[in-house]
């Protein structure tokens, strides 16, 4: 596996990600998932607790810590090779998870806050459904 340091950023800009439940964007919002759900789009290594090794590319991470990668080499605890199109791995099966060189940590974290409290916040500007909204006669 190439080491951290070695990895461009994307090209492209960042998929947004979208919290649905209130529950979920709480959690969120106070625990350092933050920062894993702005690495979408990045390439990084995961450490799991089967002693094994999955690198690829962040497609989406949850409150809960859950990942998704894409275009995937998976190391066993044998060392034997794997590459995988697709890899779903559960928050309690992580042990680690490597943060690029290249990411400015501080502002990961504050940008996926602004996203949340922007979501959080959108009923209160005039976003959101109208027909249950109070009648001012």
């Amino acid at each position: 596996m190439a080491s951290e340091g070695t990895e461009a950023p994307p090209s492209g800009p960042a998929p947004t990600e979208v919290i649905n439940s209130i529950r979920e964007r709480t959690i969120a919002e106070n625990s350092m998932v933050v920062l894993l759900q702005g690495l979408q789009g990045q390439v990084t290594t995961v450490d799991l607790r089967n002693e094994g090794t999955a690198r690829g590319r962040v497609v989406n991470v949850d409150a809960f810590m859950n990942i998704r990668l894409e275009d995937v080499l998976y190391r066993d605890r044998r060392g034997q090779l794997t590459k995988l199109q697709d890899l779903f791995i559960t928050g309690r099966n992580i042990r680690y998870v490597h943060i690029p060189d290249h990411v400015d940590i501080m502002k990961t974290i504050e940008g996926q806050l602004a996203k949340i409290h922007r979501v959080r916040n959108f009923a209160k500007e005039g976003g959101g459904r109208k027909e249950y909204s109070k009648k001012t006669n």
